[in-house]
């Protein structure tokens, strides 16, 4: 039965190994940011229970604002700043699919979270995700900045200023760009825009 469910909602092989992938980005990114903070806390966790365990990835990317706010020049902020920017969007979208009904509009599988079919009140805004493969394939490349962005944070082997080359900047920049298309209820999927 799960097959005819998959054919009926459009997951295809490619569709359901991007959504896959999309899935073990959104861990990984939340397991190392949990890491980067205690890195740029100078939290050392062993044989305690840190302040970042079981809290929501929005509490903890509120956190690393904080500590950008903190963050002496402005390549650091700017780069811890965006790079949260961009991860609160993801995790909007990683919303949508994980809390979605997923169904079928035309080919394209969607994701809706916090529908109101039936006319009921709901206490979290309605959110939904178009999964055709493009934006599936934009949305992974955006999250696998964000990862690799983290990472090298939370290794702390390198000051953050020079983690934050023009290279880096300019994929952050384009992650956030990307991330809040999507993760917006004002994105028009039929627009063509990259």
């Amino acid at each position: 039965m799960a097959d005819q469910l998959d054919e009926a909602w459009g997951i295809n092989l490619i569709v359901g190994q991007k959504v896959a992938s999309l899935v073990a980005l959104f861990g990984s990114v939340e397991y190392h940011l949990e890491r980067a903070i205690w890195k740029l806390k100078g939290i050392d966790p062993k044989g305690t229970r840190p302040e970042t365990d079981g809290k929501m990835v929005s509490a903890m990317i509120e956190m690393v604002e904080q500590i950008a706010a903190t963050m002496p020049s402005d390549t650091e902020r700017g780069m811890l700043t965006t790079w949260c920017a961009a991860c609160r969007s993801g995790f909007t979208i990683r919303n949508n699919i994980s809390h979605g009904v997923p169904s079928r509009i035309g080919t394209t599988l969607v994701f809706a979270r916090n529908p109101q079919w039936h006319g009921e009140q709901r206490k979290k805004s309605f959110g939904d995700f178009w999964a055709d493969e493009y934006t599936l394939d934009l949305v992974r490349h955006s999250f696998a900045t964000l990862l690799r962005v983290i990472v090298q944070v939370e290794n702390g082997e390198a000051p953050i200023e020079s983690i934050a080359t023009k290279l880096v900047l300019r994929a952050l920049g384009e992650a956030r760009s990307i991330l809040g298309e999507f993760a917006s209820q004002t994105y028009n999927p039929s627009f063509e825009k990259y």
